[in-house]
């Protein structure tokens, strides 16, 4: 276990150890006052003043750390400025007027100049680690004071000093100032490089390519801007639209981020990560394939259409249970669950596809059943999560995600293109209802053989005793991620010509390092004990409130979100004569507005409003949404437009909301829901899954009152649960972060 404090003193700059923040001396005061607190009797104006007090006192550290970073600043700026007036010296085009000839002032050598911008350029990387070490400090403090305390300091405390015009916390969280230095190195950088090909160059052409492109086509050639830009963008917390999707698995902080563990960074297998990409979109494919069509199946099965529920609801009601199975299979082996549940898809497909030969309304539940059991999701989520490469786990994260996405988009399409279909193999209809059995049956048979073929078995590393969190320059000699390393002013700073930077460039913080979330259970623990849990009894200690309302507002969305879906065919067709194919298209353009929808959310509006507020206000139009697409027969005449416009509101907000609320599950939950088998993608999973099950199910019992009721007596009870999640979401309000 390691202390933060301990953290702060092993890793500070030589030399700067007075300007860090005074974590340990905070902590103590910390303890003072939570004695204080927790005494009976105390009045609020002893809670106020405990407030006052330590305000005061981390303003005072604060303003350290910020006057110590301007003075660094300033003899950075006062170093750009002599090799500015270097370059203009040696840029004049003179000749002195007694003698005709040039001053003798030193060559600008563009190699060498190059090398000192560099070295400015490491000096403001070891800046930002000052910064990022103060920065997250300052974070786990204000946390610890909550939590220990009880009061909730921590969001009053940021947002009333950052949003104050003379903030000196900007400085520290966005770090302003040090943009301008970034391009100031990055454009001469460009420049000198240019000029450095033009000297060593017989051809004069080269010098048409001198443009205003230069310092962004520098970042990818030069380490060091490279560096910084990235460091920049952590420290701002800037999210993208990679990131914001990845956020959908609640996947742990890597290792490898941790210890130092090179194994992950070399060894993995392209074509198993894309086979898990392509089990997850023929999954989501097959699940929403049968929509469309299902009521219909029912009919002709000589049940009724309402049955529809049961018929999509029984494969996530399956998958409930093989969920867990997947999960703790897993930890043995990826290939035999893979194949088995493969074949499972196939045998259930098939029985969904001579359901209608049989003339067998049980051969089609029980084929639906069986696709739920093959549902591999947990196997795929496991497999990125321990088997893709720290620098590739965002991608293959927001790959999967949009996998997902996709295969939602093109299940209803498939359905929309088979259901002109109408022949016979040796008797077996294949027509609108039964070709999306067969399409599967072949799709998974072929899987089953790529997997056969082309999926590798990936090493498990054999156990060695617990690891350290804490690994010093002599451990992690060799390894090739030296970013993780600490940096020191006192080692020279020597850079190749190519530009790679030096060993000791900037510490990256272990992931638990820069999360907010306190997990210590004692008074000088930072992390606590991030074991995997293991029983359920340590599950529920682990279930603070924000991560019970945030599992209950994703099933509040999905349950929103798969009722609307499934209903869709059934309710069209009853309402407005809606066609299997025009159910297809309607279904499928919702599906493409994911991923959109996704990058709006990402790249703007996490970056301008907190979550919690975006998580409020969508299940407010969520609520909307539902209020609009009821029914209100006979004082209005329900209409296409109605129901069009609504579904779009409530499937936009269920979408939105999911993002968000995913990307909060993942700041707010501890390192031990971030892995092993009851782990918060698992229980999330296990939500959402629920939820499915239980729409599903409401459609078959709400049909039981006919079919002009079925829509509002399904949306009533959707509404009441929306509501309740938004009144339960303004109560925890300030529990999210």
């Amino acid at each position: 276990m390691v202390h933060f404090g301990h953290y702060i003193l092993d890793n500070q700059i030589p030399g700067w150890g007075e300007y860090y923040i005074g974590y340990k001396a905070l902590k103590k005061r910390i303890k003072h006052y939570s004695q204080r607190a927790h005494a009976s009797g105390i009045s609020d104006e002893e809670r106020h003043e405990i407030v006052r007090s330590f305000s005061e006192l981390l303003d005072s550290q604060v303003e350290k750390i910020v006057l110590f970073l301007i003075e660094r600043q300033g003899l950075l700026a006062e170093r750009l400025q002599r090799l500015r007036k270097q370059r203009e010296m040696a840029n004049q085009d003179y000749y002195d007027d007694e003698t005709g000839e040039p001053p003798c002032s030193p060559a600008v050598v563009p190699w060498v100049m190059m090398d000192e911008y560099r070295h400015i350029g490491y000096d403001l990387l070891q800046l930002l680690e000052f910064v990022e070490l103060n920065a997250t400090g300052i974070r786990k403090i204000l946390k610890k004071f909550d939590k220990r305390v009880g009061f909730r300091l921590g969001h009053q405390y940021i947002s009333s000093r950052s949003n104050h015009p003379y903030s000196q916390l900007q400085q520290v969280f966005r770090q302003v100032g040090l943009g301008a230095m970034v391009a100031t190195i990055s454009r001469n950088l460009a420049e000198l490089r240019q000029e450095n090909l033009e000297t060593s160059s017989t051809s004069s052409v080269i010098s048409l390519f001198r443009n205003s492109s230069l310092p962004r086509r520098v970042v990818e050639k030069e380490p060091v801007i490279q560096s910084i830009v990235e460091t920049m963008h952590r420290l701002t917390r800037e999210i993208s639209i990679q990131s914001f999707v990845a956020n959908e698995l609640l996947l742990p902080a890597p290792k490898e981020e941790i210890a130092g563990i090179p194994g992950k960074q070399e060894d993995y297998h392209f074509m198993s990560i894309q086979l898990n990409l392509l089990n997850t979109f023929l999954y989501m494919v097959n699940y929403y394939i049968v929509v469309p069509s299902s009521d219909d199946y029912a009919e002709l099965l000589h049940a009724p259409a309402t049955l529809c529920g049961i018929i999509i609801g029984s494969m996530p009601l399956a998958a409930l249970v093989s969920s867990l199975i997947y999960s703790w299979w897993s930890n043995f082996s990826y290939t035999a669950p893979l194949l088995i549940s493969t074949l499972i898809l196939m045998a259930g497909n098939l029985m969904y596809a001579l359901a209608l030969y049989f003339n067998s309304i049980w051969l089609l539940l029980l084929g639906r059943f069986l696709c739920g059991l093959g549902g591999a999701r947990a196997i795929n989520r496991r497999y990125i999560s321990d088997h893709v490469p720290v620098k590739q786990l965002t991608s293959a994260s927001a790959a999967f995600v949009s996998a997902s996405a996709l295969g939602m988009a093109v299940g209803p399409a498939l359905a929309g293109a088979l259901s002109k279909l109408n022949f016979k193999i040796y008797g077996a209809p294949v027509n609108f209802v039964t070709s999306p059995g067969w399409l599967l049956f072949a799709a998974w048979a072929g899987y089953f053989l790529l997997i056969v073929l082309f999926f590798k078995e990936p090493e498990r590393p054999q156990p060695t005793g617990p690891i350290s969190r804490h690994v010093s320059e002599k451990d992690l000699a060799g390894v090739n991620d030296s970013s993780r390393i600490p940096s020191t002013l006192n080692e020279p700073l020597l850079p190749s010509l190519s530009g790679d930077p030096p060993r000791p460039v900037i510490l990256n913080l272990p992931k638990d390092l820069q999360s907010d979330e306190e997990d210590g259970k004692g008074d000088d623990s930072d992390y606590g004990d991030d074991r995997a849990v293991e029983t359920v009894s340590e599950l529920m200690k682990e279930l603070t409130v924000p991560i019970r309302i945030l599992l209950w507002i994703y099933f509040m969305l999905k349950f929103a979100s798969e009722l609307l879906i499934s209903e869709s065919s059934i309710l069209t067709q009853y309402y407005f004569n809606w066609t299997t194919y025009q159910v297809s298209i309607f279904l499928s353009l919702l599906g493409l507005t994911v991923l959109p929808i996704s990058a709006v959310v990402g790249n703007c509006i996490s970056n301008i409003y907190e979550d919690r507020l975006v998580v409020l206000w969508t299940q407010i139009t969520t609520g909307v949404g539902v209020i609009a697409i009821l029914c209100y027969s006979p004082f209005f005449q329900y209409s296409t437009y109605q129901y069009v416009a609504a579904a779009i509101i409530i499937f936009v907000s269920t979408n939105v909301l999911e993002g968000v609320n995913m990307s909060l599950l993942a700041k707010v939950m501890s390192p031990r829901l971030s892995r092993g088998v009851f782990n918060c993608g698992l229980l999330s999973t296990e939500a959402g899954t629920l939820a499915r099950a239980l729409a599903d199910g409401m459609i078959t019992v709400a049909g039981k009152a006919g079919m002009e009721n079925l829509l509002n007596f399904s949306m009533f009870p959707t509404l009441f649960i929306v509501v309740f999640t938004t009144v339960y979401t303004w109560i925890g309000y300030y529990t999210l972060y």
